[in-house]
C-alpha cells in the first residue's frame, strides 16, 4: 500500500517537476534578453584588458607574438578602450625583432602583422560595445533563430548551478556548434564553447590555395553583482593556410580584470584605438 501511495505521488508530481525546467529554447530566449540588457549594467564599470596573439609556422616554430594592454571605460553609448601598452616580437630564422607599436609591419606585405592586428582588435571587443565576440556565439536575441538548441542536463560548475545546452546552426552543413552553460537562477551565460565544424569548399581551396580549419573559441563569464555578469576570459585557436606558401596556427586569448565601478558622467575620457 505504501509503495502504491508513493507511485501515485510521483505520478501527480511529475508534471509539476517537469514544468519547473524550461525548454532549451526558452532558456536561451531568457539568456539573450539578459545579454541584451547587460550592456547597460556593464557601462558602470572601468576595467583592464590584456590581449595576447601568437602565430606559429607549419613546423611549429614561433613566427610572431604580441600582447596588448587596454583600459576600457564606459561612454554614453557603450564603451571605448585606450591602448596602454604593446609588446611584440617577430622571429625570422635566428633574428628577433621587438616592437612596441600597434599595427607594426616588418615589411610592406606583412600577412603576420595584418593578422595579429586584426585579431587584437576583435577579441572580446566590438566598438561602442562592452561585449566579447558575441557574433561567434548564439547569445544575442537577433542570433537565436539561426540556431537549434537542446537541453543536455543540469550540473554544478565552478560554484554555479547551470543548465547545459548544446547548439548548432540550422540548415548549414558547415556550421558553428557548441555548448552553453547557463546559470539557472539568473539565466546568465557562465561558459560558452564554440567550434566551426565546416571547411572551405574544395573548389576554393584548389583555386586559391586557401584553407581554414580547427576554429574554436571559449568565453568564461563571472558574476559581479545581481544580473551583472562580465566576460572575463576568452581564448581560442585556428589553423590557416593561404596561397600554398603561407600556413599559420593562430592562438588568441584575452582577459578582463580589475573591475572598478564608476558612472558615465565621471568616466575616463579618451578616444578608442579605432580613432587613433
Amino acid at each position: 500500500m505504501k509503495r502504491r501511495k508513493t507511485s501515485l505521488l510521483l505520478f501527480f508530481a511529475a508534471p509539476s517537476l517537469l514544468a519547473q525546467t524550461p525548454s532549451a529554447d526558452e532558456i536561451m530566449r531568457r539568456v539573450s534578453e539578459n545579454v541584451d540588457r547587460a550592456q547597460a549594467a556593464r557601462a558602470e564599470y572601468v576595467y583592464d584588458q590584456d590581449v595576447f596573439i601568437r602565430l606559429k609556422r607549419a613546423n611549429g616554430k614561433l613566427a610572431r607574438e604580441e600582447s596588448r594592454k587596454y583600459i576600457i571605460a564606459p561612454t554614453q553609448t557603450g564603451a571605448k578602450r585606450k591602448l596602454v601598452n604593446v609588446d611584440g616580437k617577430i622571429l625570422h630564422g635566428g633574428k628577433e625583432i621587438s616592437y612596441s607599436q600597434r599595427g607594426y609591419r616588418e615589411k610592406e606585405m606583412d600577412i603576420d602583422g595584418a593578422l595579429v592586428d586584426s585579431f587584437a582588435r576583435e577579441i572580446m571587443w566590438r566598438r561602442n560595445s562592452v561585449g566579447p565576440m558575441v557574433y561567434w556565439f548564439p547569445l544575442e536575441s537577433k542570433q537565436l533563430d539561426k540556431y537549434a538548441f537542446k537541453l543536455e542536463g543540469e550540473e554544478r560548475y565552478h560554484g554555479y548551478d547551470v543548465f547545459r545546452i548544446s547548439f548548432r546552426e540550422i540548415d548549414l552543413k558547415d556550421s558553428w556548434r557548441g555548448e552553453v552553460l547557463v546559470e539557472r537562477n539568473e539565466f546568465q551565460p557562465v561558459l560558452v564553447t564554440s567550434a566551426w565544424t565546416g571547411h572551405v569548399p574544395a573548389a576554393v581551396t584548389i583555386a586559391l590555395g586557401t584553407n581554414v580549419r580547427q576554429i574554436g573559441a571559449k568565453i568564461t563569464y563571472q558574476r559581479f553583482d545581481k544580473d551583472v555578469w562580465f566576460p572575463v576570459r576568452c581564448g581560442g585557436e585556428m589553423k590557416l593556410r593561404v596561397l600554398f606558401l603561407y600556413a599559420r596556427t593562430i592562438a588568441f586569448s584575452a582577459t578582463n580584470a580589475d573591475f572598478r565601478k564608476t558612472d558615465v558622467q565621471s568616466s575616463i575620457q579618451f578616444e578608442d584605438e579605432e580613432q587613433n
